[in-house]
């Protein structure tokens, strides 16, 4: 019994490894930051706009093997503006906020330009690209990967 019961956790574990998990990968060519990402999980661009110098804040979210954008925000009006989009620019606490026009793509490209503070994060993870890839730039695409292949 004791046996069957061993055998039981090692099938179940080994399972549980092999099993498929999304997941967000920036990547300069050489190194890399990979965080957990299921389809339909929403994470953050963070950077400091370089004409205004005011935070940023990109939302976004998981599509299966895209990336949809959802809103900008900025406590600076300019750096909202900035991006022209249709849709209408609202208040929200201190912050502007603007929901974008549909738009989804398999990949971010990011020139990471210190001293603009960039990152993306998500529930429970930040990858600071600056610290990571100063000066490079950096692809952020989801993938699917082993849950094994994720333990690093």
């Amino acid at each position: 019994m004791l046996a069957a019961l061993a055998l039981s956790v090692i099938v179940t574990t080994g399972a549980a490894a092999a099993a498929p998990v999304g997941v967000i990968r920036a990547t300069d060519g050489s190194r890399e930051c990979v965080a957990p990402l299921a389809d339909g999980a929403t994470f953050h661009y963070r950077y400091v706009q370089s004409m205004y110098e005011q935070p940023v804040v990109e939302d976004l979210v998981r599509r299966g093997d895209r990336i949809a954008v959802l809103r900008i925000r900025s406590s600076e009006l300019r750096a909202v503006e900035y991006y022209r989009w249709d849709t209408p620019i609202r208040r929200d606490g201190e912050a502007y906020v603007q929901e974008a026009p549909p738009y989804d793509t398999d990949r971010l490209t990011i020139r990471v330009s210190p001293p603009y503070a960039q990152r993306i994060d998500g529930a429970g993870w930040s990858c600071d690209l600056e610290a990571l890839f100063p000066g490079e730039l950096v692809t952020v695409a989801p993938e699917t990967r082993l849950a094994v292949a994720t333990l690093r």
